[in-house]
């Protein structure tokens, strides 16, 4: 091989090593975390049991005590798919911009939390062993809570 020769393959090499790179497709993003969508429905259903607490006097407390608890559940999921997304920007989380609920009742928080214990059951065999168990606490608790109401 003659040093032109040799020289034009060494500068021809770069380019068979760059081109792969500049003709793939791009990655997929990834699918939405399955337990962003539990949060937000752990922060509507706190707020829809603020507004029965406020519209029922006599189930204040018991509303109240779900209000906390499903408001822990929204911090902890959030706080789970942060860390496993951690967020583009340094803002805060993200919450629910919709309107207050309206007052519902007993039986609408029991339903609440009936489809949150099913939604959160469901994921159990889908997720990595941590994620197993968060959504099984939260899972229990919601159960815990219903039977409370009921």
């Amino acid at each position: 091989m003659t040093p032109l020769a040799r020289r034009r393959l060494l500068a021809a090499l770069p380019l068979v090593l760059v081109l792969p790179g500049c003709t793939s497709e791009p990655e997929a993003p990834p699918p939405p975390d399955p337990l962003a969508a539990l949060a937000e429905q752990a922060r509507k259903d706190a707020a829809a049991a603020d507004a029965v607490a406020k519209a029922a006097p006599d189930l204040a407390t018991l509303a109240g005590d779900v209000a906390k608890a499903r408001t822990e559940h929204a911090r902890l999921l959030q706080a789970e798919v942060d860390r496993e997304r951690p967020p583009a920007s340094t803002a805060p989380s993200a919450t629910s911009t919709a309107p207050p609920p309206a007052a519902g009742t007993k039986a609408t928080l029991v339903e609440a939390l009936k489809a949150a214990e099913q939604k959160s059951a469901e994921l159990v065999p889908s997720v990595s062993r941590y994620r197993a168990g968060l959504l099984g606490s939260i899972a229990a608790g919601c159960a815990s809570l219903r039977e409370v109401l009921t």
